[in-house]
């Protein structure tokens, strides 16, 4: 409504201003009693002078209030419409039909932007479905890098972390007094490096599994992944997942997506439960993963970055976004946002 407030004060100072120079105009031009005219004489016991300005200001102030309310919601229309946009819900937009007026200029670049952004969408997930083709002839090389990968990471993390571990028990074995307090928080320093050891070679081995589905269906896919998680590690897993039909590049950065949080969960979060749902809703796919691990400082970009930019990658490269809640001591929940353009757009 601010518009309106805005234009119903913009008319009336202009009915005023005209009412004044209409007024200056007859005062010098035509020659008669104005005096007695306009202020003796009067209409509804108001001298006509402020009657006829009282008039100027009401049919001002109404005929800008009626101009504001119609620009107001105009404007709203074109508020939502840019924030479903944004939020990737490009067939709720509805563009008005075809007018005469100020607004039509703005309402077909809306709807080209739309065009627009359903058609990148589109090509996002189209190459990303070529890129897998093209992925699928170089499997052998990927899987040396990964494993090439994957011996830098042990180097740097496991074995440092088992050599720590060494170099504590050989301070244990050197003790002159087994049982003295020293070396009771050494045990319990070795015990936690090791169980740091275990996690981080349980997530490194994730990254093992095939970088394809190798034909499984999404659901199957990821059903393997966290029934073996649920088999090998104490931590409780529960999973909701829908049978869903997609393209077999957005299955793809799906399943790899979910690897990456589980890897996370594992490595940093030292987490008790991890719940993992997956759901198609209208024109989306949703892919939510919840532990109620130590969570992490969003402020901290350090703290946050571990395997995150990675995930945000693959949901950007098939025209998605991941949305990341974290608190300290409360877990984290990293939620996916895939749009499906609707038959019609493809």
């Amino acid at each position: 409504m601010k518009m309106a407030r805005t234009l119903s004060l913009y008319f009336a100072s202009l009915a005023l201003f005209v009412f004044l120079f209409v007024l200056l105009i007859f005062l010098f031009t035509v020659d008669t009693d104005w005096y007695e005219l306009l202020l003796q004489k009067s209409y509804l016991l108001v001298p006509n002078v402020f009657f006829i300005l009282a008039v100027c200001l009401l049919v001002g102030a109404i005929a800008g209030y009626i101009v504001g309310i119609s620009i107001d919601k105009q404007m709203e229309k074109i508020e939502w419409s840019l924030l479903e946009l944004e939020g990737g819900n490009y067939d709720r937009v509805t563009i008005p039909s075809a007018k005469k007026d100020h607004f039509s200029s703005i309402w077909r670049g809306i709807d080209h932007i739309r065009s627009r952004l359903k058609e990148q969408t589109l090509l996002y997930q189209k190459f990303t479905n070529e890129r897998v083709k093209w992925n699928r002839e170089l499997t052998e090389e990927v899987l040396t890098q990964e494993r090439n990968r994957l011996a830098r990471e042990l180097h740097d993390s496991v074995s440092q972390q088992l050599f720590a571990a060494t170099m504590l028990l050989s301070a244990i074995n050197q003790s002159p007094d087994p049982t003295s307090e020293t070396t009771a928080k050494q045990r319990i320093m070795v015990e936690e490096i090791i169980n740091e050891a275990q996690s981080e070679m349980r997530a490194l081995l994730l990254h093992l599994r095939p970088i394809q589905l190798e034909g499984k269906s999404l659901k199957i896919g990821m059903q393997e992944l966290l029934s073996e998680l649920t088999a090998k590690l104490p931590l409780k897993v529960t999973w909701n997942l829908q049978d869903i039909q997609l393209e077999k590049g957005i299955e793809d950065h799906l399943f790899r997506i979910l690897q990456e949080a589980v890897s996370n969960t594992l490595r940093h979060a030292k987490a008790k439960t991890l719940e993992v749902h997956m759901m198609k809703v209208d024109q989306f796919v949703f892919l939510k993963v919840i532990d109620d691990g130590k969570g992490f400082n969003m402020d901290d970009q350090k703290a946050g970055s571990y395997g995150l930019t990675n995930m945000r990658e693959r949901a950007s490269e098939i025209g998605g976004h991941v949305k990341i809640v974290s608190l300290p001591g409360r877990g984290t929940s990293i939620e996916v946002k895939i749009p499906l353009p609707n038959e019609e757009g493809r």
